[in-house]
């Protein structure tokens, strides 16, 4: 499988609605607990469902999945954040991983913002909102990029990586 399928698989769930107390169909195929808040599940499941369960850490946290980054030296420089990459987000500034999505276009250079498709978000709260949305996220709000282990033929890797 390739990031252009986890990219398929999370654009397909645009509009998807969470139900009571962040109730969700993608805690089960991830394997994680339900009834909290599911961003990061929603990636994992996505790449489970791609078949790319070895491409990124299969967790609920967004910290965990920027300290896999860390350690896989997959986090690179957020004006090279091509689309099958994971956007970390910072919305308060408090320093913390609140939030996670997916870029289904690259950053583009001239606005410094990014498309992503996320998991958990909405209009009210971003980092624990009530949907899948689409959002065009501004370079200010991205804590880091991480690069997932694409294995297949045309996959995003190479990039240099920030140390």
């Amino acid at each position: 499988m390739s990031k252009d399928k986890a990219i398929e698989l999370a654009v397909a769930e645009v509009g998807y609605v969470e139900g009571k107390n962040n109730d969700n169909k993608f805690a089960p195929v991830a394997g994680h607990a339900n009834n909290q808040p599911w961003c990061n599940t929603f990636i994992s499941a996505v790449f489970i469902q791609a078949g790319l369960h070895s491409a990124i850490p299969i967790t609920a946290s967004c910290a965990k999945t920027m300290a896999w980054g860390l350690k896989h030296k997959r986090v690179i420089q957020t004006e090279k954040a091509k689309a099958g990459d994971l956007l970390i987000f910072d919305f308060s500034k408090s320093g913390q991983s609140e939030h996670i999505g997916l870029a289904i276009e690259d950053f583009n250079v001239k606005t410094k913002t990014i498309k992503t498709i996320e998991g958990n978000t909405g209009e009210k709260s971003q980092a624990n909102g009530e949907g899948v949305y689409t959002k065009t996220r501004s370079k200010d709000f991205i804590k880091a990029v991480i690069r997932p282990l694409y294995e297949t033929p045309g996959a995003t890797q190479g990039e240099k990586v920030i140390k």
